[in-house]
């Protein structure tokens, strides 16, 4: 083959390639169906319970309680959003957003777009995100993806 052959070749090999996986893998989705907040405790280093999930739950100057649970000092908190796939499936692109505003004011305190997400071949993928810098806030958080929308209150108390 001579260079010109082979250039032809070349680019209709790329072209192929391109045009095969454009339409399909930009249809490829991964639905973000749930999020959990763990509070990052500060004597033991272990995550809490989920705080949606504790009865009861409330925090004041860094320090959270709930029903049955002695709670203590966190810093710091670990969100993980749940995604699901009808099948294994690479998901290029932003899938999902998480939004923290303020409870009162709601104004935008924080923003985390997900992107590019892998849910394997048992439908179910997570992202975890850990959060230094808004312990001290009432917010409402809110999951957006495709058609689901959560929002849940974390009311992260500080002051007298």
């Amino acid at each position: 083959m001579r260079g010109r052959d082979i250039a032809r070749v070349a680019i209709a090999a790329v072209l192929f390639a391109f045009l095969s996986c454009g339409p399909a893998d930009a249809q490829e989705r991964a639905t973000a169906t749930d999020f959990t907040v763990s509070l990052f405790q500060s004597a033991n280093g272990e995550l809490s319970p989920d705080v949606f999930k504790i009865e009861e739950f409330g925090a004041h100057n860094f320090t959270f309680q709930g029903k049955g649970l002695e709670g203590g000092k966190f810093s710091g908190f670990l969100v993980r959003v749940r995604f699901e796939a009808p099948r294994e499936v690479f998901a290029p692109g932003r899938q999902a957003q998480l939004v923290f505003r303020d409870s009162r004011t709601k104004k935008v305190l924080k923003t985390w777009n997900i992107s590019d997400v892998y849910v394997g071949d048992n439908k179910v993928s997570w992202r975890a995100q850990f959060f230094t810098d808004l312990d001290c806030n009432l917010m409402d958080v809110t999951l957006i993806s495709g058609s689901t929308k959560i929002t849940r209150e974390l009311p992260l108390h500080c002051g007298e």
